[in-house]
């Protein structure tokens, strides 16, 4: 079913924000509900986004467009003793004007769940000097680095979670070792018919999906280089109620880097190897192990002017393989593990047709601060395939015989965000549009409109 995405739904966010908000929200200090106090802390959440896609890319969706409201609500609390807490987080993602035809999933809508319920302990003085060891142990939300392997979602209404102990040991000099083991929490249901419905079901960690590893930050490599280095292994299998390839990867990355500053240059070099085995398919009749060996790299350059609006721009370029050959006894498409994606490809939720895997994307970005609190993204980027012979990731489209090219499009992205009342209220808008080429143009069971646009508004309160 079609639906014409009217004005009235753009502006539905901002309709519902308070016209009035309490004068201390005006201060220095962002005003809550529930005011803190030395042991413990109360954060609500409510974000309101309106979404819309014209021109669906993803093979067997019905109708050419998509629409969705997402209201998304979270209460944070905190108890603090000394040394140690407890922390729960409860999350109410909800969804309106979907129809048969959406692309939801439950990373978008996911009611009454669960986020986050950890307890944590810091030791201070460890093994030296002001060295801090942390322990964070139960159900928890993890950020590795550049966030490029195992991230909290900031665009997806339902961030993973993870039950498991994570463990960080910061030392005087800055450098930082984490140590994890984590099965990851499956947001259900999975089905179309029960988000649409926004019904309620428990959420249950998954026992087919384990990972665990350990990943170092050294603040000081050199004078002006920062370096991440790291080992994830990720074991799966298949069992009654979960489905998979049945990967046991083992994930070998470093990352080297300069953080932007003024009149500076910065740069963001990262590379994760993949080996292991995995099946071609999730199906249960798919028993082959292949020899997996895959990579992806990315790269960026970028320098910030002393001039108005204080402009930074970058250069860009990522390469995530694919499998050569589909015939063979191997596998070298990468697959994503837990990372965000966002930042790199653009938003995700209803849109999102590009992903770390079977990709090679170059282009520029440039960020600018157009005035105090509002934050300004324009973005251009070419997407081709990195093999002919392999799937387009996220959309079911594969030309086997290679035969309809590699060219999938350009992508323009631009992103406004506004701190209307700083640590209180933030609004902000974007959109996507991509010109398809090559590969979505020709291959079977497209059936792909020339272009696709993407727009959203948002609005956050927290309280």
């Amino acid at each position: 079913m079609r639906h014409r995405f009217s004005a009235r739904l753009l502006l539905t966010p901002f309709v519902l924000i308070p016209f009035a908000l309490p004068s201390i929200a005006q201060d220095s200090q962002p005003w809550r509900l529930i005011e803190s106090t030395d042991n413990t802390r109360v954060v609500f959440t409510h974000q309101l986004r309106a979404e819309n896609l014209d021109g669906q890319f993803r093979a067997g969706r019905l109708g050419s467009s998509d629409q969705v409201l997402l209201s998304r609500t979270t209460v944070t609390g905190e108890y603090r003793h000394e040394s140690t807490s407890v922390v729960i987080e409860a999350l109410d993602a909800r969804q309106a004007l979907a129809d048969s035809g959406s692309s939801l999933t439950s990373k978008v809508v996911n009611t009454a769940n669960l986020q986050q319920l950890y307890a944590t302990a810091k030791f201070s003085d460890f093994l030296q000097g002001t060295s801090t060891l942390d322990l964070k142990l139960g159900r928890q939300t993890v950020d590795l680095g550049s966030r490029r392997v195992i991230a909290r979602s900031t665009f997806s209404t339902v961030p993973t979670s993870f039950d498991g102990l994570h463990s960080a040991l910061t030392l005087e000099d800055g450098s930082r070792l984490q140590l994890f083991y984590l099965q990851p929490v499956p947001g259900i249901p999975n089905n179309l018919n029960d988000l649409l419905a926004n019904r309620t079901v428990r959420d249950r960690r998954s026992d087919a999906i384990e990972l665990w590893g350990a990943f170092s930050e050294l603040p000081a490599v050199t004078e002006w280089l920062r370096g991440d280095f790291y080992y994830i292994r990720l074991n799966e299998k298949d069992t009654r109620n979960q489905a998979g390839t049945n990967r046991q990867l083992n994930h070998y990355g470093v990352r080297l880097f300069h953080p932007a500053a003024a009149q500076q240059v910065d740069f963001d070099v990262e590379t994760v190897l993949q080996k292991g085995s995995s099946h071609a398919t999730a199906a249960s009749t798919d028993v082959r192990a292949l020899d997996h060996d895959a990579y992806f790299l990315h790269a960026e350059l970028g320098y910030s002017f002393a001039a108005p609006w204080n402009p930074r721009v970058q250069a860009l370029f990522d390469y995530a393989s694919g499998d050569e050959n589909p015939l063979d006894g191997s596998m070298e498409r990468i697959g994503d593990v837990y990372g965000e994606r966002r930042f790199d490809f653009g938003p995700t939720s209803l849109y999102g047709p590009f992903a770390r895997s079977n990709l090679v994307s170059a282009g520029y970005r440039i960020n600018a601060t157009p005035a105090a609190g509002m934050r300004l993204m324009i973005a251009h980027r070419d997407y081709r395939l990195a093999e002919s012979r392999d799937t387009w990731s996220g959309t079911g489209l594969r030309d086997s015989r290679g035969s309809s090219g590699r060219g999938l499009g350009q992508q323009l992205e631009a992103r406004l965000q506004w701190d209307v009342v700083p640590g209180n209220l933030t609004l902000e808008g974007g959109f996507a549009w991509v010109n398809w080429s090559d590969f979505a143009e020709r291959v079977g069971g497209a059936n792909m409109a020339s272009q696709t646009h993407y727009a959203y508004l948002q609005s956050q309160l927290t309280f």
